[in-house]
Order: C-alpha cells, then sequence, then structure tokens
C-alpha cells in the first residue's frame, strides 16, 4: 500500500515529528511587553503594501497550528504555473489570480484570518494572496518547498480523521512533490503550446509518463515540425487541391492538431483529409486531444485518429483503403535500432510519387547511428533531401538540437 511517508529521508521524518514550540515562536505575534525580551529582538521593517514584494517559505501557515483548509488552500495556490512551450510562465504575470479560482472562497477566507491573526500584513487580502504564494511556486528554493511539502505529509499521514478534505489535502501535497521530482514523476498534466504564426493556443493532455509508452509524452521535436509547417504552409498547399495527409507516429497529436488548425485559418478552398496514427495504446490520448482543440471532423477538413503499425499495416490499408499520401508527417521517430527499417518501409508503403515528407528529429548523440543509417536508406529505397536545417529548442530536459527535412524522390526533385 502507498505510504506517503516514503517520501521522508529519516532525517527530514524526525525533523518534522520534532516540529514544536521553538518553531511556533518564529510565527506566533510577539505580545510580550517585557523591556529585556525587546531590548533582544530585532525589529523588522515595515511591512511593505508593494504587492509584488516576495515572500519566503517561511512566511507559508505554520503546519501544526494552522487549520487543514488553511494548508489546503495553500497547496492550491502553490500549483506550479502551466507550462507554455516547455517553459514556465515564471508565476509573476496576471494569469496567476487565476489560480484563485480553484481554490474555493471560503478557503481563501479561513487563510486571510490565518495570517490576519499571526499579524501578517503581507498576505491579509485574497489579492496577496493570489499574487505572493503562486509566485512562491516558482521562486522559492526545490529544498524549502520539499520540506514544507513532507512536513504536510508527515503531520497529516498520521492524523486520526480520515475525511474528504484531508484525502485531498494529501493529494496535493504529494502532487506538489512529484512536480519536484522531474516529468517521469508527474501526474497526468494538460499542456499548452503556442506555435508561432498559429493564432490560438493548443491544449494537449498528457498521462503519466511511463517508460514503455513514451508516445504518451510531448516532444521538443513536435514543437520544431508544428512550426516549420505552419510558418511554410505554403509548400502542403502547393501539392495539390485534394490533399491526403498522414501523421506517423503522432503520439500527443501536437504536429498534426497544428496544421489542422493553421489550414483552418486560411482560404476554404482546399480539401484536406488527415490521418493521425500510432500505436493502439497511444491512439485513446490522440484522440482525446484532437477533440480537445476542437478538431472536428468537417466536410473539408476530416480528420482520422488510427491504429497503424509500422510492422504490419495490413489492418490500417483494409479499414482505409490502398490508395497513397500526398503528404508524411514525423516527429522524433527514431529512438529503437529497428526504426530506421520500418521509417523507410512506411515512406516507401505509403508516400505518393509526386509527394513529401516532413521530418523533425533531435540529434540525439546515443542515436547518431541510427540517424546515419536512415539516411543510407532513404539514399538507397530513391529518396533525397531538398531542404535540410538545423535549429535548437527545448524539451522537459533543457536544450536540444534538432534536425528539420523535407524528403521526395529522386526523380520528382
Amino acid at each position: 500500500m502507498f505510504d506517503p511517508l516514503d517520501f521522508l529521508s529519516a532525517s527530514v521524518k524526525s525533523e518534522a515529528n520534532n516540529l514544536n514550540s521553538e518553531h511556533v515562536f518564529l510565527t506566533k505575534p510577539l505580545k510580550s511587553k517585557s523591556r529585556e525580551c525587546l531590548e533582544d529582538l530585532v525589529i523588522a521593517e515595515e511591512p511593505s503594501d508593494d504587492i509584488d514584494t516576495p515572500i519566503e517559505v517561511i512566511d507559508l501557515p505554520f503546519v501544526q497550528i494552522a487549520k487543514p483548509m488553511v494548508i489546503l488552500a495553500v497547496l492550491l495556490l502553490l500549483t506550479p504555473a502551466i507550462d507554455v512551450n516547455f517553459k514556465k510562465n515564471g508565476g509573476n504575470g496576471p494569469e496567476n489570480l487565476g489560480m484563485a479560482k480553484t481554490v474555493p472562497t471560503e478557503y481563501l477566507e479561513e487563510v486571510i484570518d490565518y495570517y490576519k491573526y499571526m499579524g501578517n500584513s503581507e498576505l491579509d487580502s485574497a489579492d496577496k494572496l493570489c499574487v505572493r504564494i503562486p509566485r512562491l511556486a516558482a521562486t522559492a528554493t526545490e529544498k524549502d518547498l520539499l520540506t514544507y511539502y513532507t512536513t504536510v505529509l508527515a503531520k497529516y499521514s498520521r492524523t486520526e480523521t480520515s475525511d474528504e478534505l484531508i484525502a485531498q489535502l494529501l493529494k496535493e501535497a504529494s502532487m506538489r512533490i512529484s512536480e519536484k521530482c522531474g516529468r517521469t514523476a508527474q501526474p497526468a498534466m494538460t499542456r499548452v503550446f503556442q506555435v508561432d504564426s498559429l493564432q490560438n493556443c493548443i491544449k494537449l493532455h498528457e498521462p503519466a509518463l511511463t517508460s514503455d509508452n513514451l508516445g504518451l509524452k510531448t516532444w521538443g521535436a513536435s514543437l520544431v515540425l508544428a512550426r516549420k509547417l505552419c510558418q511554410n504552409l505554403q509548400k502542403i498547399t502547393a501539392l495539390g487541391k485534394d490533399l491526403r495527409i498522414l501523421e506517423l507516429g503522432a503520439g500527443t497529436g501536437l504536429v498534426g492538431i497544428a496544421l489542422i488548425q493553421k489550414l483552418l485559418e486560411g482560404p476554404q478552398d482546399q480539401v484536406f483529409t488527415f490521418h493521425l496514427t500510432d500505436l493502439p495504446e497511444i491512439v485513446p490520448n490522440l484522440k482525446k486531444n484532437v477533440e480537445l482543440n476542437k478538431c472536428d471532423r468537417t466536410a473539408r477538413l476530416p480528420v482520422y485518429t488510427d491504429v497503424l503499425d509500422w510492422t504490419n499495416p495490413t489492418s490500417f490499408k483494409q479499414q482505409h483503403g490502398f490508395a497513397k499520401f500526398d503528404v508524411l508527417l514525423l516527429a522524433d521517430p527514431l529512438y529503437s535500432p529497428q526504426h530506421p527499417k520500418w521509417i523507410v518501409n512506411m515512406i516507401v508503403e505509403f508516400l505518393e510519387k509526386q509527394g513529401k515528407v516532413f521530418l523533425g528529429i533531435p540529434a540525439r548523440a546515443k542515436y547518431t547511428k541510427e540517424r546515419q543509417e536512415l539516411w543510407d536508406l532513404l539514399d538507397k529505397a530513391g529518396f533525397c533531401m531538398i531542404n535540410e536545417e538545423a535549429e535548437e529548442g527545448m524539451d522537459d530536459w533543457g536544450k536540444v538540437s534538432y534536425l528539420y527535412k523535407e524528403i521526395v524522390y529522386k526523380a520528382s526533385a
């Protein structure tokens, strides 16, 4: 059975268990009028009314005396800022006021009462809470935040009462911890992508990441390829009036969804049929993202989410016919020794003789050999690169170098 205390090391558990009046002294109002005591105090500066003044983790409600409702409200306000293109927005924008919408009004009122009682004028209003606490999630050190979250777990995992509020509090504390432990430890999330030259943002749901389902995560090459396609739309529209477009290994759908939305922004004089494909375990989430971004089927732009097994495409062809495609899209398709051969097989199988492949691929040192094998196999199969570009980009693990390529049959070049 899962024990949230597993997050705690022995030293942290001991520290959490030994929290006592020494810590309370730091947060309770000072009421002593003793001259001796006053002479020993360091007088703090007057609190600033500037809402941009930062706070520290020590300013958060003291776990041992604050009500559970207060702690839960703070945990909700500490939810990390939404990712945009693999980057946090930093917690400094007015959009963080929207976090207050996730916190019930009565919870916020309890937090305000707590800070008024503690004499902390830095956090005694809803405006101050909903700006300063969300910002703290981006500015505080990981160590300080983890210490606070584990202290919450240490207290409430031992509580004798097990009501809905305590259960939610433990869940939120565990989520805040997992969010500090890297992408692979994080729960399901909805991410936001802003593709250059695209009018609307794209929202993508990502289930919790597992090592055997890498298609459930959005990879940086998808953003690079989506941007290239949207910035150079004429390279696709010039191929014909009624185009069939196939994405191989669509994953969470960023590339296909971005291209669909860009085409919907333009003239209505062309018909495009999209097939966004991946493995059986990936397609349900892919379909969910197509619906989330309102890429519903229309007479001019029908969109299908399908299973396509690169080792055996027979069932796909039986379901959708044997006609080939004018455009193939591939983003980050290379992560095993078998992939170069499979990729070339799929291109040969599905690309029209006058068609074009748009490929985005990271220049990972680990797969240098496989990339070269892919280029060699494409050459042997009668293909050539008509455009090649290198670009720097981002993903969850930092900066990455990417390659963008446009591929056609040599005979049509």
